[in-house]
């Protein structure tokens, strides 16, 4: 048990390097950041579905992962990062402070939840309440896909 627990707390960890150790890019950053977003929840919703075993501390290590992504998610959105391959809506730029509120609102979501996860149920609803707080993000600043 413990064992499985460390190994899936270094998988949720690695993750977040590689969106760390690239530099210089914010728009290849903040997509790679994006993805580990994915995972975390694809991890979580697993868990929730029952399709891999129910275990707090790795629920709680993913919701850690979500909270930091939080944190970094405005310093990826600089000035002049609007060109290239990205789904990033110019309302990003021109609202910056409610796109900042809206990473901010997911980093707190993250945090809020990471305490009260006990069971499936509380899992359940803890990723209602951060799937809600990345949705209307995305909603609002990110390009729908075709």
């Amino acid at each position: 048990m413990k064992k499985t627990v460390v190994a899936a707390l270094g998988i949720l960890i690695a993750g977040g390097v590689g969106v760390l150790a690239q530099s210089g890019d914010p728009i290849g950053q903040r997509q790679n950041l994006m993805k580990n977003n994915q995972e975390q929840m694809r991890t979580l919703t697993g868990m929730s579905r029952g399709q891999v075993p129910f275990n707090a501390a790795t629920a709680q290590a993913a919701f850690q992962r979500l909270e930091q992504n939080g944190r970094q998610i405005p310093t990826l959105f600089p000035a002049g990062s609007t060109q290239g391959k990205t789904a990033a809506l110019p309302a990003i730029w021109e609202r910056k402070a409610d796109f900042d509120a809206h990473a901010a609102k997911l980093e707190q979501d993250a945090k809020a939840v990471q305490a009260g996860i006990t069971d499936q149920a509380s899992l359940q609803a803890a990723i209602q309440r951060v799937g809600s707080a990345c949705g209307s993000c995305h909603d609002a600043y990110r390009r729908k896909e075709s």
